[in-house]
C-alpha cells in the first residue's frame, strides 16, 4: 500500500518536472455525511457517511493519468481509486490500466491491458455504461470521421464500483469421489492470480461496437457482448445449459442509443438495454431510458424517464405477466451566481427506494426496480422528492446541501412491518444530507 502512494507520488513529481506536455494527471475526492431517520419504530435515527455525487459509502477518490507520446500515436492510461469496499481491493484498486497504439493517423488503434474505454458508454441518467471491458485487447476503427467501430475480447471483468471494481476470482477445486463422481467445492472470492486466468474462446466475453456522430445533428450507437465467463464466480465450473451466466457482466447484452445534437441548450438521449439475450425468453430483462433537459439561461429544465419490462416463465415454462417498473424524474434548477437552488421529484411504480430495501443510499438514482408477477399482489412504488441547494466554490469544487424524502409503498400486508403495526404496508424516510466534491 505505502509503495503504491510513494510510486504516484513519484510520478506526479516528475510529471510536472519532465513530461509536463505528455504525462497529464486529474481526479476528485467526494464524501459527505447523512442524519438518517425514519418511521419504523424499530429502528433508531444514524448518522452515515456516503457521497452523494459519486453515489459511494464512505468516500471516493481517483486519481487518473494519461500518457501521450509526441507522435501522438501512442499512449497510456491508469486510474487508482478507493472507494465503498476497501475489505476487498484495498485502500486503493486499479480499475484500469492499458496501452494504446495508433497507425494510419490513429484510424486504427490497438489496446491492451485492463481496459476500460468509455467510446461508447451512454449518456443517459440512468444506465449511463456500456458492455464493459476487462482485462484483454480492444481494436478500434475510424474509417470516416465520426464513425467508430470497436471489437474485443477480455478474459475478466472488473467488477462493480460497489466492488471498487476489484478482480474477483473464485478458486475451484474439484475431488472425485470413490463412485467417480466429481464435486466441485467454490472457494473463498479473492484477487486474482493471472496465471490462474484461462478461458475457452468460446467463454471469453467478446464485444462489438459501432457509433456514428453527426456533428451538430445526431449520434447513433449499438453494442453487443456475447454471453462468457469472464466473471470468474464459482457456478464457472457448471457446463452446457445448466449455467446460468450470473457473474458480472456475463449476460449477452445488446445495447442501443440515439442522442440529438441538434439544438442549443437541449439534451436529448434514448437507450434501450436488451440483457440475458442466451435465454431472453425465460428471463430476459429490458430497459430503456430516455433524458431530456432544456437550459433557459439561468433555468434549467429536465426530465428522466426510465421503463423496466421482464420476461419471465414459471417451472413449466409457461409464460408469466409481470408488472412493468415506470420511473419518472422531472427536476428544476435556477444559476444564481455561484449558488444553484435544485428540486428533484421521483415517482416510481414497480419500484423502491435505496432507503427501504436495507441499501441506505440516497445518490439522485436512489431507486431499485421490483420485478413482481401481476397476480402475486405484491406491487411496490415510491414517491419522492429531494430539495437541495449547491454552493459552487469555483468550477472544480462544490458543497452540497439537500434533503430527501420518501415515501415507500406496497400492497401486501407487512411489507413494511415493525412492532407496532404488523401489517404495515408503508415507509417513510428522511435524508438530511451534506455532500462536498474537490476536483483537480
Amino acid at each position: 500500500m505505502k509503495r503504491i502512494i510513494v510510486i504516484a507520488a513519484l510520478i506526479a513529481a516528475m510529471s510536472g518536472a519532465v513530461y509536463a506536455q505528455e504525462l497529464k494527471f486529474d481526479g476528485y475526492l467526494n464524501s459527505g455525511m447523512g442524519f438518517v431517520s425514519d418511521n419504523n419504530k424499530d429502528h433508531d435515527s444514524y448518522l452515515k457517511i456516503f457521497g452523494v455525487d459519486s453515489e459511494s459509502n464512505g468516500y471516493r477518490f481517483r486519481l487518473n493519468g494519461s500518457y501521450t507520446n509526441e507522435t501522438k500515436n501512442a499512449g497510456a492510461r491508469f486510474r487508482l481509486q478507493g472507494q465503498r469496499r476497501i475489505d476487498q481491493s484495498g485502500y486503493l484498486s486499479m480499475p484500469y490500466l492499458y496501452g494504446w497504439l495508433g497507425f494510419v493517423d490513429n484510424m486504427v488503434t490497438i489496446t491492451g491491458g485492463l481496459v476500460d474505454d468509455g467510446t461508447w458508454t451512454s449518456a443517459d441518467w440512468w444506465w449511463n455504461d456500456d458492455t464493459g471491458e476487462g482485462l484483454g485487447v480492444l481494436v478500434k476503427a475510424e474509417p470516416v470521421k465520426g464513425l467508430i467501430f470497436g471489437v474485443g475480447a477480455y478474459i475478466i471483468s472488473q467488477q462493480g464500483s460497489g466492488g471498487n471494481n476489484w478482480l474477483q476470482f473464485t478458486p475451484i477445486t474439484a475431488e472425485t469421489t470413490e463412485d467417480g463422481d466429481t464435486i466441485y467445492t467454490s472457494g473463498a472470492n479473492r484477487l486474482p492470480n493471472f496465471g490462474e486466468i484461462m478461458l475457452k474462446t468460446e467463454d471469453v466475453k467478446y464485444t462489438f461496437n459501432a457509433a456514428y456522430t453527426m456533428p451538430d445533428t445526431f449520434r447513433l450507437s449499438a453494442i453487443f457482448r456475447s454471453k462468457n465467463k469472464a466473471g470468474w464466480t464459482g457456478t464457472r465450473y457448471i457446463e452446457g445449459d445448466d449455467y446460468t451466466y450470473e457473474g458480472r457482466e456475463e449476460s449477452m447484452f445488446l445495447q442501443a442509443e440515439f442522442r440529438v445534437l441538434a439544438v442549443n441548450n437541449l439534451t436529448a438521449v434514448v437507450v434501450g438495454c436488451f440483457d440475458k439475450l442466451e435465454n431472453f425468453d425465460k428471463s430476459g430483462n429490458m430497459v430503456f431510458s430516455e433524458t431530456f433537459g432544456y437550459k433557459f439561461d439561468n433555468l434549467n429544465v429536465g426530465l428522466n424517464a426510465v421503463q423496466f419490462l421482464y420476461n419471465r416463465v414459471d417451472a413449466n415454462d409457461d409464460k408469466v405477466d409481470y408488472n412493468p417498473g415506470l420511473l419518472f424524474n422531472p427536476w428544476v434548477s435556477y444559476t444564481i451566481d455561484k449558488i444553484v437552488p435544485r428540486l428533484d421529484l421521483v415517482y416510481f411504480m414497480g419500484g423502491r427506494s435505496k432507503m427501504s430495501n436495507g441499501n441506505n443510499q440516497w445518490e439522485r438514482r436512489g431507486f431499485v426496480n421490483a420485478a413482481k408477477a401481476k397476480d402475486a399482489e405484491d406491487d411496490y412504488s415510491v414517491l419522492s422528492a429531494r430539495p437541495s441547494v449547491k454552493f459552487n466554490v469555483d468550477n472544480k469544487t462544490f458543497l452540497e446541501i439537500g434533503d430527501m424524502i420518501n415515501y415507500d409503498m406496497a400492497v401486501k400486508d407487512g411489507a413494511y412491518k415493525d412492532s407496532g403495526d404488523l401489517k404495515k404496508k408503508s415507509l417513510f424516510t428522511n435524508v438530511f444530507y451534506v455532500d462536498v466534491k474537490f476536483s483537480f
